[in-house]
C-alpha cells in the first residue's frame, strides 16, 4: 500500500528496483549456474528441441498461458498503463519492444534454472526430466532444493527469494493500479482519497489471498491457474481483438496510428 497509495507516480519510482533488480539477481545466478558441473546437462534438456511435443496440445496452451502472463495481455494492466502516456507517445515502439525484452528474459530465465537443475540431477544421479518440472514446484521445491546443494547456498537462497518478492510486488503494483484506474475511471466514490481507494483494494486482495496460504492454499494455487486466469484471459483477448478489429474498426485504429505515431501499420498486420 505504501507502494500505491499515491498512484502511477509512486508506483513508477519504485518499479525502477523491483523490474531491474531480478535482472542483478539473474545474472548472478547465471554466472554461478553456468559454471556447475552438470550444468550441461540442464542445458542440452533446455535447448535441445523435441519436435514431436508440437503435436501435443497442452504445449500450446502453457505456451499460451506464459505469453498472456508475462506480457499482461487480457488482465487490463497494459491498457491501464497506456492510458498515461501522452497522446502523441509512440506505442509502436513499446509494442515491439515489449514483447523482445519479455522473450529474451523468458530465455535467460530458463539458462539459469536450467543450469542448476542439470546440477541437481548431476548431483542426484537422475536424468533432468525425472524432476518435477511443472507448476510451483518448479519454482518453491525443485529449484531451492537444487540452490541448498550449491557452494554458498544462503548468499543464493537469500537473492533468489528476494528476486521471487520483487517479481511478485511488481506484479500487485500492477493489478492493484489496473483495479484503482477502472475504480476512478468509473466515478466510484469520488470523494475518497487514493490513498483510502489503494488501501481498500490492497486489504481485499490481501484477504482473498489468504485462500493460497491454507494447507490447501498449493492446491487452490493450480487450481486457479489451470483452470481460471488460463480460460478467462484467453477470452478477454479474443474479445479485445473482435473489440478493435470489428467494433472500433481496423480502418479507424491504422488512422489513429497514423495520427498517434506517424506509423502507417502493414496490411499485412492488419489482416
Amino acid at each position: 500500500w505504501l507502494c500505491v497509495f499515491k498512484g502511477i507516480a509512486s508506483v513508477g519510482k519504485v518499479a525502477w528496483f523491483t523490474a531491474l533488480f531480478p535482472y542483478v539477481v539473474l545474472t548472478i545466478l547465471l554466472v554461478r549456474g553456468v559454471t556447475l558441473p552438470g550444468a550441461s546437462l540442464g542445458l542440452k534438456y533446455y535447448l535441445e528441441p523435441d519436435f514431436s511435443r508440437l503435436l501435443d496440445g497442452t504445449v500450446w496452451v502453457a505456451a499460451a498461458s506464459q505469453i498472456f502472463y508475462s506480457t499482461g495481455i487480457g488482465w487490463g494492466t497494459l491498457i491501464a498503463f497506456a492510458s498515461y502516456n501522452e497522446p502523441k507517445h509512440n506505442f509502436i515502439w513499446d509494442a515491439w519492444f515489449v514483447p523482445l525484452v519479455n522473450c529474451g528474459t523468458s530465455f535467460l530465465a530458463g539458462i539459469v534454472v536450467f543450469s542448476v537443475l542439470g546440477y541437481m540431477a548431476h548431483e542426484s544421479c537422475v536424468e533432468v526430466s525425472a524432476l518435477d518440472l511443472q507448476g510451483s514446484g518448479l519454482a518453491f521445491v525443485v529449484y531451492p532444493e537444487a540452490i541448498s546443494k550449491m557452494p554458498g547456498a544462503p548468499a543464493f537462497a537469500v537473492l533468489f527469494f528476494v528476486m521471487l518478492l520483487c517479481l511478485g510486488a511488481d506484479s500487485q503494483f500492477a493489478m492493484v493500479e489496473t483495479v484503482m484506474t477502472a475504480i476512478n475511471d468509473a466515478g466510484i466514490a469520488p470523494h475518497r482519497s487514493k490513498g483510502f481507494k489503494s488501501a481498500v483494494v490492497c486489504c481485499s486482495m490481501s484477504i482473498f489471498g489468504l485462500l493460497f496460504v491454507t494447507r490447501a492454499g498449493l492446491h487452490w494455487l493450480e487450481l486457479f491457474d489451470s483452470f481460471a486466469a488460463n480460460l478467462t484471459l484467453f477470452a478477454v483477448g479474443a474479445l479485445e481483438c473482435l473489440a478493435v478489429g470489428w467494433v472500433y474498426g481496423i480502418t479507424r485504429f491504422a488512422a489513429d496510428t497514423v495520427e498517434m505515431c506517424g506509423v502507417k501499420l502493414p496490411e499485412l498486420l492488419l489482416w
